[in-house]
């Protein structure tokens, strides 16, 4: 799986150095945003982690629901003025709590790296696509990490988390069951 996932980045990274328009920018966070859901489907259908589909249906609805709520209450207007629903990104959402979903439930099958490159990458270019701000894509990503840490259980026994810290900012911690 960390082999398809490496591919389709490095596939779309010569897709956009070869033409960097705003459209190619667009394509890719499309592709992105379907490829992480469905490479988390896939690897928890291969696994025959049936609690881990659950799980994983629980964090994608939560982060759909509440970001399509989101945006019918805020009516931020798009950076290309497209529409009124700018905020917050549903691509960077539904990509970090694909990511998130797979490295806390198969946090040693798959490279952090890769899943977290290609959710930024989505983030990126939203941005550059001109359909969000950065403002977006952040609380999109916060949104969807949040999320799939809050519906997906540990399958390994430990994992990497990012938790914020009461006095303020973010705390990183690994934790690994002896």
């Amino acid at each position: 799986m960390q082999k398809i996932l490496s591919i389709t980045i490095l596939s779309l990274a010569c897709l956009l150095s070869a033409n960097a328009r705003a459209q190619s920018w667009s394509t890719t966070s499309d592709i992105l945003a379907l490829a992480l859901p469905a490479l988390a489907a896939t690897h928890t259908f291969r696994q025959q982690d049936w609690d881990g589909a659950a799980q994983l249906t629980w964090a994608l609805g939560s982060t759909l629901v509440t970001t399509e709520i989101l945006k019918s209450q805020i009516h931020e207007v798009r950076p290309d003025g497209s529409g009124n629903d700018s905020f917050p990104s549903g691509h960077a959402a539904v990509v970090f709590a694909s990511a998130r979903f797979i490295q806390k439930r198969y946090g040693d099958q798959i490279n952090p790296i890769a899943l977290y490159g290609a959710a930024s990458l989505t983030a990126l270019a939203r941005v550059e696509a001109n359909k969000h701000y950065w403002k977006d894509t952040v609380t999109g990503a916060a949104l969807g990490y949040a999320m799939a840490e809050y519906f997906t259980e540990a399958s390994q026994g430990k994992g990497l988390s990012i938790w914020p810290i009461p006095a303020g900012g973010l705390s990183l911690v690994y934790a690994k069951s002896w």
